[in-house]
């Protein structure tokens, strides 16, 4: 095993070292067609030689409509392996977003699938160069030497992500911030060549990135992706491959022990590790997944700035039964090796032992900052220090327990959903003049984006709707819309949200429920 100190700084350096120590090894694989590490690293290789001929390197920008495919790894570490500055993108966003994705950067590529750069040419979305995936990794007749090994300290991913002013932001990482995460999950879970790593979220996020991608490359594991989610699916999967890891969400977890609860599996699973992040993680599902799979899910908490942060696990003493400690007693775990956390006051002194605080965070995989907002990076990024945002306190046994925050992002299905981007969007139809966005608790814990909207003239849920479909995704459109003569506002104009929300179906208020519930 590779030593920190001995571990390369690019994601290039990571898949070389991999394709000479376990050349045969199958690296990545989707629905059992499978490319080892040797072919991996040649096919990626390839693949940045004709990136680098289209313009791709340092200083340049280019977005990949990131998809969970062998092909998209390839073009993902193609594009690494060139330095160009990366934004990953959803493979379905809308011709603005991806425009808005690329501001500041006139002759950014877009990369992506051919049938899908064919559907954003149609919609006269996209002005600068793209390159189609398919057959990106093929030899051509040119022959092609690959660029030079990029630095690995250089700005390279630009991953969006939202503070409380629900504003969009790019934190900004190097590629040896990924390796560095990469060896905290490693440090954390034990990966080693031994895995197969079964990722049901996008490799696109963080999460999936770090916890799928990166740390198998770092440790040799399998990496099989699942392609379209369903529980059905996601079960097969798990007694096909044989999976010893499974990378998740709270609610693929739900899922799946239910449907397995419905149909069992042909024998005991070799799984050994659940990782779930990118919503709280129900006591309900742990327990049912605990039953039926023999294992824990080990809840991650952490963020696109800084990565993993602390990890709920079994603790190795733990006595199961009567005697166990309720669920949710250990908050959403301990630090993981390598992270540091503080919990301060509002003027920043270190609170008392057990007391509430703003987390602040220190990791080796730290982002540099936020691109073009220095102002908002001084504000969060501090001597190191990541001000999380988030309320916290730890116990007596050094575990966090996340309070709250104050942000007002909607959670649909572990996807963090802007409400001042689907505002923005409701605010481009001729007939609104206000709205608000905000999320309805369900009663299984989940939320769905609700809109309450002043109207200029006749106008129905149903044509709201249709509007926002066609121009975001899925589980951004408003699942109910209300409509009001009128949105309170603060002396300096400013919309109330908790207001809006908790007065939704007060007298005088129409409400119409056609928008479409992801």
């Amino acid at each position: 095993m590779l030593s920190a100190a001995d571990t390369p700084r690019t994601l290039g350096g990571l898949l070389a070292a991999a394709a000479d120590r376990w050349p045969g090894r199958t690296a990545v694989e989707l629905q059992g067609t499978a490319l080892d590490f040797a072919t991996l690293h040649r096919q990626t290789e390839r693949a940045a030689a004709r990136l680098a001929a289209a313009g791709a390197g340092p200083g340049r920008t280019a977005v990949l409509l990131f998809d969970n495919t062998p092909d998209c790894v390839i073009a993902f570490l193609a594009a690494a392996r060139t330095g160009v500055r990366l934004v990953p993108a959803e493979p379905g966003a809308a011709p603005a977003q991806l425009a808005a994705l690329a501001s500041g950067a006139a002759d950014a590529l877009l990369i992506g699938r051919a049938e899908r750069l064919a559907a954003v040419a149609a919609a006269d979305g996209w002005a600068g160069p793209v390159v189609e995936t398919d057959g990106l990794p093929h030899a051509d007749a040119t022959d092609r030497p690959a660029p030079a090994e990029p630095d690995g300290d250089a700005p390279f991913l630009h991953q969006f992500s939202s503070g409380s002013t629900g504003e969009p932001k790019a934190a900004v990482h190097t590629q040896h911030n990924l390796v560095q995460g990469g060896l905290i999950y490693r440090a954390s879970f034990g990966y080693g060549p031994e895995d197969t790593v079964l990722t049901a979220v996008p490799l696109l996020h963080s999460f999936g990135m770090v916890a799928g991608l990166v740390t198998s490359l770092l440790t040799g594991a399998r990496l099989v992706l699942l392609g379209r989610f369903t529980p059905g699916r996601l079960l097969g999967e798990l007694q096909r491959t044989g999976a010893t890891v499974l990378v998740a969400t709270p609610l693929a977890c739900d899922l799946l022990a239910r449907s397995a609860g419905a149909s069992a599996p042909g024998g005991p699973l070799p799984l050994r590790l659940c990782l779930s992040s990118g919503a709280a993680l129900h006591p309900d599902t742990a327990d049912r997944f605990a039953e039926r799979f023999g294992v824990r899910v080990s809840e991650v908490y952490g963020c696109t700035e800084a990565g993993i942060i602390a990890c709920r696990r079994p603790e190795p003493d733990a006595v199961p039964g009567p005697d166990a400690a309720p669920a949710g007693a250990d908050g959403v775990g301990r630090p993981v090796p390598g992270v540091e956390l503080r919990l301060v006051d509002d003027a920043d002194r270190d609170v008392a032992p057990g007391a509430e605080g703003l987390l602040l965070v220190r990791t080796p995989a730290m982002f540099l900052g936020y691109l073009d907002r220095p102002e908002t990076t001084a504000e969060v990024l501090r001597d190191g220090w990541y001000r999380t945002g988030d309320l916290a306190r730890l116990d007596a046994a050094g575990r966090l327990h996340l309070i709250g925050r104050k942000d007002t992002f909607v959670n649909v299905g572990g996807k963090k959903v802007n409400p001042v981007e689907v505002e923005r969007v409701l605010l481009g139809h001729p007939l609104l003049a206000e709205a608000a966005v905000w999320g309805e608790t369900l009663a299984d814990g989940g939320q769905r984006v609700r809109a309450t909207v002043v109207a200029t003239g006749p106008l129905t849920a149903a044509e709201l709707s249709a509007w926002c479909r066609e121009r975001l995704q899925p589980h951004q459109v408003p699942g109910g819309v209300e409509f009001a003569a009128a949105l309170p506002k603060t002396s300096s104009g400013k919309i109330r949200r908790a207001e809006v929300a908790a007065a939704a179906g007060a007298p005088g208020r129409t409400t119409d429920q056609g928008g479409t519930r992801s």
